[in-house]
């Protein structure tokens, strides 16, 4: 079978792109993202009493990172965290639960990260996960050189701020592998490789042109209300049921919907 070029404008309409145009998509998601977080960062800092900074960490291509911070301590005591590997922004965007240090004199855990914040003047902090799609992503960061700094409506009110930074991030494209991004290069090219081998089948059975094949191949899906895909895959699974038998040059039309 000769290859086919796929009808002009036609399977941009459908499914199969879905991966490709994500892809797209990431890197000016990331930067809308970045504003976004940056916003949120600042109106937690702003709305929060007895703060001294907030920071936003997301992990991205697996990394933690910090997106979005109100200073540069708030920066540092992150790269601290990443520095020693732990910490409570650590804590709370990777196991997505909520970390609150009322004090750091009276705290035992992370030994390594504890005295670089008592360093830089912190004496409370509060980590509140970040989740999307049912897993953690990062998390928002509040700092405090006050001890007690986060009492109940405190963290409340991050937890409300924590959601929308959340929610946020639920409907963006950001968390995305390298990995990821070849799985879905390959899908979509997989598809397409399905979708145009089963229009030549059906330009070879009933003598019609790409765009009449293509647009038999989109009916016969939206009759079986299925996808694109799953009909191409169904219209090449019985071309090689049939291929040992062959056909009658007499046959009619062999093309049906089911």
């Amino acid at each position: 079978m000769t290859p086919l070029s796929m009808p002009s404008g036609k399977f941009g309409d459908q499914p199969a792109l879905d991966g490709l145009l994500q892809l797209v998509a990431i890197q000016a998601n990331a930067e809308v993202v970045n504003a976004g977080l940056n916003l949120v960062v600042a109106l937690t800092h702003a709305a929060m009493a007895g703060a001294d900074g907030a920071s936003i960490t997301l992990s991205r291509n697996g990394m933690l990172a910090t997106v979005a911070a109100s200073n540069e301590t708030v920066g540092g005591m992150d790269a601290d965290q990443y520095a020693t590997g732990q910490g409570p922004c650590i804590s709370a965007a990777t196991d997505g639960h909520q970390i609150y240090v009322d004090s750091l004199d009276e705290e035992s855990r992370w030994p390594q990260f504890i005295p670089r914040a008592k360093a830089r003047g912190i004496n409370s902090i509060l980590s509140m996960p970040l989740l999307a799609r049912g897993r953690p992503l990062g998390a928002l960061n509040i700092y405090s050189t006050m001890v007690g700094a986060f009492a109940g409506p405190e963290q409340t009110m991050a937890a409300r701020c924590a959601q929308q930074a959340s929610d946020f991030l639920a409907s963006a494209t950001v968390d995305v592998s390298p990995a990821e991004i070849s799985g879905r290069i390959r899908e979509a090219l997989q598809v397409r490789q399905a979708v145009t081998l089963a229009v030549g089948v059906v330009m070879d059975r009933e003598g019609v042109s790409v765009d009449d094949a293509y647009s038999m191949l989109l009916q016969s899906a939206h009759a079986r209300a299925t996808s694109l895909r799953e009909q191409a895959h169904h219209v090449l699974d019985s071309t090689e049921r049939l291929a040992p038998r062959g056909r009658a040059k007499d046959e009619g039309p062999t093309w049906t919907a089911s």
